[in-house]
């Protein structure tokens, strides 16, 4: 069963436990927050086979191993929010991140 309405997709999205994908960083340093934010909600909306969330990350996601960053999911149309947990799980090389994506159960406050 698809869910359509933004809030149906921001359960699913909360209901995932963890997903993970890899970015190519194009050098050993960092991934880059605009390439981070992509893949993280590219690979959550594969795995959950709903349209792609917003993500917004702080910053950039240091390439070493167990680096992570608190970003945010959100679905256009619905103001709930919830956390999600990035974490490196490994790097290859000079340019192959690995990392894994778990989305908190509990939304976040509202912004006031």
């Amino acid at each position: 069963m698809r869910l359509t309405t933004a809030a149906g997709a921001l359960a699913a999205m909360a209901s995932v436990s963890a997903c993970s994908g890899s970015v190519s960083i194009g050098g050993p340093d960092a991934v880059a927050e605009p390439e981070l934010e992509q893949r993280v909600a590219t690979a959550l909306a594969e795995q959950m086979n709903q349209p792609v969330p917003n993500i917004d990350c702080p910053g950039n996601l240091a390439a070493e191993v167990d680096a992570s960053i608190q970003c945010v999911l959100s679905v256009t149309g619905d103001t709930t929010r919830y956390p999600v947990d990035v974490r490196v799980t490994s790097v290859n090389g000079d340019d192959d991140v690995r990392f894994s994506a778990q989305v908190g159960t509990t939304p976040l406050p509202a912004d006031g």
